[in-house]
């Protein structure tokens, strides 16, 4: 009788441990992946540039400069991919193409910046950064680029603001997602800790219908947005530099919590991750992907990856914005 007492409970114990390591094994675990830096040089090289966003129009890569500098950059796919898939050790020479635009400095009270940008066909969609001492706002302009200079223009009038959900200093909507004939923007800020309650705007192409799609809660920043794939999915840029931590008052790291952290993330504050999340019935959730984590540079250098777009079915290529001075820092990151 003893005996079996015995048995039964090394069976529980032996239980227990099978339903604890199947349920370890199903639980997918963030993996950090090592960015390959893409050398460039031009204008683009120099980090006063600030590149904010990035998006595909057709095979050619378009990069938005923070600044009313009346021109973005642009790199062709051809050239990405000698660099990526081939050996090609060549700097790359970012073209740059005029973007013509009022002047808002002039037109616009508090114009701070560019930040995000999304094609839909030739249409392009630009966030503008309102900053004035104790608030933010935001504004959506609308254009258009020409298909075969690639030159960017934006009336005056095609102007929606698009008011922010909280004030946090110098943050507003940085992130731009076509979903069929409407824009989704991000805000930057979205931790618990901020709101309450995150949403994302969902704007019609005229930008006279606005509506709120509630948004998973996630700490940190939100810099950038890829492109939906067909399962409308998509992965945007969550970072955290600990020098904003009075700012962003970031809560417990569910993402780290569930999932783990890389080698470099484990010994340190700093965050340089991308997480996905998955637009479905009027809402922007976080799917059950585990996030990519950009390996770290060192002990103590952040980089401001502020721009973000796929790189086909092989990973991403994201950018940097003014830090680390005095470079930009284009690299393809994988996803396996």
């Amino acid at each position: 009788m003893k005996n079996d007492k015995i048995k039964m409970i090394k069976m529980k114990i032996s239980l227990l441990f099978l339903v604890a390591l199947m349920l370890s094994c199903s639980t997918e675990q963030t993996v950090e992946r090592t960015p390959t830096l893409l050398k460039i040089g031009g204008p683009m090289k120099n980090s006063d540039e600030e590149v904010s966003g990035m998006d595909w129009y057709n095979d050619n890569l378009i990069l938005l400069p923070e600044n009313l500098n009346g021109y973005v950059f642009t790199i062709k796919k051809a050239e990405l991919d000698s660099r990526i898939n081939g050996n090609d050790t060549t700097t790359i020479f970012p073209e740059q193409i005029k973007l013509n635009t009022p002047n808002y400095k002039e037109l616009v009270p508090g114009f701070d910046s560019f930040e995000g940008i999304a094609f839909r066909g030739y249409e392009v969609y630009l966030t503008i950064e309102i900053k004035f001492t104790d608030s933010m706002s935001c504004l959506l302009a609308r254009g258009h680029i020409d298909e075969k200079t690639l030159e960017i223009t934006v009336p005056e009038q095609n102007l929606t603001v698009i008011d922010v959900p909280t004030y946090v200093d110098n943050m507003s909507y940085e992130s731009l997602v076509i979903d069929k004939d409407r824009v989704i923007a991000l805000f930057e800020a979205n931790g618990d800790s901020l709101i309450k309650s995150p949403y994302a705007l969902s704007i019609n192409s005229s930008g006279n219908d606005i509506m709120k799609y509630p948004l998973s809660s996630i700490n940190y920043r939100i810099a950038d947005a890829t492109r939906i794939d067909k399962n409308n999915k998509f992965w945007v840029i969550n970072y955290f530099f600990p020098g904003d931590r009075k700012v962003l008052k970031p809560s417990n790291d569910i993402l780290a919590s569930k999932y783990g952290n890389g080698p470099s993330h484990s010994g340190s504050n700093r965050v340089e991750r991308l997480i996905e999340y998955e637009i479905k019935n009027g809402r922007v959730s976080l799917t059950k992907s585990a996030p990519i984590e950009i390996e770290l540079e060192g002990e103590k250098i952040s980089r401001k990856w502020e721009a973000l777009a796929r790189y086909g079915n092989e990973g991403f290529l994201i950018a940097t914005d003014k830090y680390p001075k005095p470079y930009t820092l284009l690299a393809f990151l994988p996803n396996k």
